[in-house]
């Protein structure tokens, strides 16, 4: 089996641009940023990349090493904010994506235009607002979610 390419990074076997450190997580500068800092906080230790399926001591660990790691990148970037994403399709070693937010006025806050909607996943994670839905397909939605988990 092909070694992990995030493992590699963990264990120092590939070179790293590294933001910061400990004995458990490493967050790295990306190596194909769509913006300057995009920043992957990822486990040493690999776990598998679906992060609602990790131990609950790892997953909150996670999190706060990301928060960690934004401030780290809000101070260094001198940016108001950072997004965080969970995707978890590119390499299978659990990690979450650090964008940081340049030129944002966080003083401004309103609808987002957009309109897009997918009904497969395309590779890719937007925040681009989608088409605005009814009552009742949010109903039929919401049915469904509720039936397939025995909740009604």
């Amino acid at each position: 089996m092909k070694e992990c390419v995030f493992c590699k990074i963990a264990d120092k076997k590939l070179q790293a641009s590294i933001v910061y450190e400990d004995k458990d997580f490493i967050a790295i500068l990306d190596g194909n940023p769509n913006t300057e800092g995009q920043t992957l906080v990822l486990t040493k230790k690999h776990y598998s990349s679906y992060v609602f399926n990790l131990p609950e001591e790892v997953y909150t660990r996670l999190l706060l090493v990301s928060k960690k790691v934004a401030k780290i990148l809000e101070k260094g970037l001198k940016v108001k904010r950072v997004a965080m994403v969970f995707e978890g399709q590119g390499v299978d070693h659990i990690h979450t994506k650090l964008y940081p937010m340049h030129k944002i006025n966080d003083k401004k806050f309103g609808e987002l235009s957009g309109g897009v909607y997918f009904e497969k996943y395309p590779g890719y994670i937007t925040t681009l607002v989608g088409h605005p839905i009814d009552q009742k397909n949010k109903d039929k939605i919401l049915k469904k979610i509720l039936k397939n988990n025995d909740l009604k």
